[in-house]
């Protein structure tokens, strides 16, 4: 068998474990034909709760981007309001400026039905397809949590380029995996601008969950939206230029893993210690702080943090050097320079990471 299940019983296999997720979704989140729609961009940010700096964080860049097609800013936050973090939404009015915001937030069946699957694909649709069916715009962009954009015109480059393909999905750059090559034109989520007028027409919210099915003839399990675009027939993509964004991979699944108490053995590759930083720079400094004590006092490569250790002994020294890199261009951009808090938390890191080589 072609594609990403070896034979017919995996696939099938599969299928059958993913049913009783699908039906549990399926009417969880609806919309309408979006009739009249205004042009301009919106931008849709899946939100976690339990990671409000993240969030505060990214307006407050999104605040200082030029995007002059910009009409909304929509949060989708992973719980109901009455579970909210307290004082976070003064924050947010705080962070926007002048930028236009609103906050959505699941209802309580959703946020049960999500938390009792616990699969960050359920979170990105479910928040997602909630911001697309309360838009305005013909076009919205999906904007990861973690992804922070550093160039100023990066939404309204990216926004002209999609309004121009005449495409309904608009990526940076082609979807491969799970049986998906390159050649089918199918394009990944990842800041994609999607013509919500033509989605909200020809799709269900439900068609854009991941989909374990046949597909030219090979078996695929089918990422977020790619379903929709299949029903569509309409994709397109460009990629993004060097330096658009700060976006160290796998960063927020690395992070719930951590709470979660999984994955606890030392990566020489992980990103983890790039999430104190974006919580410094969000406006929550404490995690940072406690580390840098840490750094300062103990030394030792077992680093507290949000009540787990998290151990870089294997921390390579050319992995810290692009995470410090990244980190002080996220400090340029929203706050003008990295602070003396940071640069002392930077240091240190650095120094204990040149120390797992001796």
């Amino acid at each position: 068998m072609r594609g990403k299940y070896p034979n017919w019983f995996a696939f099938q296999a599969a299928r059958f474990r993913r049913m009783p997720m699908v039906s549990r979704l399926k009417n969880l989140v609806e919309w309408q034909p979006l009739t009249n729609p205004e042009e301009g961009l919106t931008v849709v940010i899946g939100c976690m709760a339990a990671l409000p700096d993240v969030a505060v964080m990214n307006l407050n860049l999104i605040r200082r981007m030029s995007t002059p097609s910009l009409k909304e800013v929509v949060l989708v936050f992973d719980r109901p309001a009455s579970q909210m973090p307290d004082g976070l939404m003064a924050r947010i009015e705080e962070a926007q400026g002048d930028v236009p915001v609103t906050v959505l937030n699941y209802t309580e069946h959703q946020y049960e039905v999500a938390r009792s699957i616990q699969w960050g694909w359920v979170y990105a649709w479910m928040s997602w397809s909630t911001g697309i069916a309360h838009c305005k715009t013909r076009h919205v962009l999906l904007h990861d949590l973690d992804a922070m954009p550093v160039k100023p015109d990066f939404f309204e480059r990216r926004y002209q380029l999609a309004k121009g393909s005449g495409k309904a999905f608009f990526g940076i750059r082609w979807y491969k995996g799970n049986g998906i090559e390159p050649e089918d034109h199918l394009t990944t989520t990842f800041e994609m601008v999607l013509d919500a007028q033509v989605m909200r027409a020809k799709t269900r919210p439900i068609d854009g969950f991941n989909d374990i099915r046949m597909y030219k003839g090979k078996s695929v399990d089918l990422d977020t939206f790619l379903g929709s675009q299949i029903i569509v027939g309409s994709s397109g993509e460009s990629a993004i230029e060097e330096g658009d964004m700060v976006h160290p991979s796998q960063l927020i699944c690395q992070y719930t893993d951590h709470i979660a108490g999984r994955n606890t053995a030392p990566m020489p590759k992980t990103n983890l210690p790039l999430m104190p930083a974006y919580m410094h720079l969000g406006g929550y400094s404490e995690p940072m702080l406690e580390i840098t004590r840490h750094l300062e006092s103990a030394g030792t490569p077992r680093l507290p943090f949000m009540g787990k250790d998290l151990d870089v002994s294997r921390l390579s020294a050319h992995h810290w050097t692009w995470l410090e890199g990244e980190t002080r261009k996220l400090g340029e951009a929203v706050a003008g320079g990295v602070g003396p808090e940071l640069d002392r938390y930077l240091g240190l890191m650095r120094k204990r990471v040149e120390s797992n080589a001796s």
